[in-house]
């Protein structure tokens, strides 16, 4: 990067927080629409786009801030949006592990993060209640209650009575996001997403490792 380049703060979805940015590229766009009958100015807008780099990771980012004649705040967005949580390093081991023409778990996943991105936060926390109930399908075998399916995934030894209670959040935080219009805040999200991932990682990564783990056996 040559030294002279201009040096903005803002959102760095690879640091998750703020952070310093070189500027690589900027441009402003301007609109106008004028009146039909004598052509004056009734209304304009203003974009300035600005193409920058994290110093720290080197995430790229365009940012858009835009001022309209109808208004004196100045509205900034970003693209990709802003995420509050990185997707997991194993996603992708998941992908492989699921069926090649169903990779539910996998989509499940995915849409969730997409839902997250866009502030879509009832839709994620429902998202997530979703997936858990379908993981406990496909171990258990659909009891025809959620609450049945729990006590068998929990009985097959799937999860412990711990972990039970904080799924049992999950469950709680989708119905109420479902039926009483309930928006969890930013650190509820992350942990009812905490709770979702580790039971994955349990089940479908760490379970297969430990598996091919070679231990001697005693002679």
């Amino acid at each position: 990067m040559e030294s002279n380049q201009r040096t903005i703060k803002i959102y760095c979805n690879g640091c998750l927080g703020v952070r310093k940015h070189t500027v690589l590229h900027e441009t402003s766009k301007r609109w106008e629409n004028y009146d039909d009958e004598d052509g004056s100015p009734i209304y304009h807008e203003t974009v300035d786009y600005t193409l920058a780099e994290c110093d720290g990771c080197e995430h790229i980012t365009l940012h858009e801030a835009k001022q309209t004649s109808s208004s004196s705040e100045v509205f900034v967005t970003q693209y990709p949006p802003q995420t509050i949580r990185k997707e997991p390093k194993w996603l992708i081991e998941l992908l492989l592990q699921d069926s090649i023409s169903t990779p539910y778990k996998y989509e499940f996943v995915k849409e969730i993060y997409i839902a997250l991105r866009n502030n879509n936060v009832r839709l994620a926390v429902i998202g997530i209640r979703a997936l858990l109930e379908q993981i406990m399908i496909e171990k258990v075998g659909d009891k025809k209650s959620f609450f049945k399916n729990l006590n068998a995934f929990q009985e097959d030894g799937y999860i412990s009575r711990i972990q039970r209670d904080s799924i049992e959040q999950v469950i709680e935080a989708g119905h109420a996001s479902m039926h009483r219009g309930f928006k969890a805040k930013k650190e509820e999200v992350i942990h009812l997403m905490d709770i979702t991932e580790n039971l994955i990682e349990s089940i479908y990564i760490n379970d297969k490792k430990s598996k091919n783990i070679n231990v001697p056996k005693k002679t």
